[in-house]
């Protein structure tokens, strides 16, 4: 963020705590966010992470819509390419990890029961990874 809005959303959460009447302490105690970061929020030293900004508008009750000045980026999504382009880079990097586990070792795999159950979790972690990537 930049600083026009780093100063609107501090000037916005200082605003609204003390219109609610907490003290800063009270505000930590109620969000669960620590004392230091309320000060530094409402001082414009640091740029609040979007979880945070989200409880504190829960509980001081407001939107950072009611100040025009203020505007949150959304985080970027991947494109087609990028996903492809992650999507063999994780492939490879995986067979290439998982070969050189089975060439370090002499005495595995044992046996095809050994072999599948590793297969399986190779094919389980990718199967994660590609539904985490491609699911957006």
């Amino acid at each position: 963020m930049n600083n026009k809005n780093v100063a609107g959303i501090a000037r916005l959460v200082k605003e609204k705590r003390v219109l609610k009447n907490y003290t800063q302490q009270e505000l930590a105690e109620a969000t669960g966010i620590s004392l230091r970061s309320i000060q530094r929020i409402e001082n414009a030293e640091v740029s609040p992470r979007v979880y945070t900004l989200k409880i504190l508008t829960e509980y001081l009750d407001f939107t950072i819509e009611q100040d025009e000045q203020i505007s949150i980026p959304v985080k970027a999504k991947l494109s087609l390419q990028q996903k492809n382009i992650l999507s063999v880079g994780v492939a490879a990097l995986m067979f290439l990890l998982g070969g050189a586990y089975i060439f370090q070792s002499p005495t595995f795999p044992q046996g095809a029961f050994e072999l599948f159950l590793y297969i399986a979790a190779f094919v389980g972690i990718y199967t994660i990874f590609m539904f985490r990537l491609w699911r957006n």
